[in-house]
């Protein structure tokens, strides 16, 4: 998975950082945003393959997000996995489309592989 990209957007510090250098030390490309105002911002620049969003974040959260995540061209076809302690988890991601989600707290081989089922292929390039 060398250098594929990977947004994350999670307001706990401690937990947004542990899981970009869990992903750092695996080979991914990672970026990291506080909220979601932060990550509209990241999206155009970053270019994410996937984005491991958190639901409950000042500012706006996760669901309104995803709602306006929809107007961004930078996020077409980038597959969300949900990352929250919420009980509803499953509807939620359900509901809003999510590629996927996780329950917090999880364990590293289970967002591992959960990265390897919602990543898209990675693009050949033509010569």
């Amino acid at each position: 998975m060398a250098g594929r990209r990977v947004l994350i957007v999670d307001d706990e510090e401690g937990f947004r950082d542990g899981v970009a250098d869990l992903l750092q030390m695996e080979g991914y490309t990672v970026s990291v945003a506080r909220d979601a105002v932060e990550a509209v911002r990241v999206l155009p620049v970053f270019r994410p393959e996937v984005i491991l969003l958190d639901l409950r974040m000042p500012n706006l959260d996760g669901e309104g997000f995803l709602r306006g995540m929809s107007g961004l061209p930078a996020s077409r076809g980038v597959p969300v996995v949900l990352i929250s302690a919420k009980e509803d988890l499953a509807q939620i991601a359900s509901r809003t489309g999510a590629a996927g989600y996780l329950s917090k707290p999880f364990e590293a081989p289970q967002l591992l592989s959960l990265l390897e089922k919602v990543l898209p292929e990675p693009r050949t390039r033509r010569r």
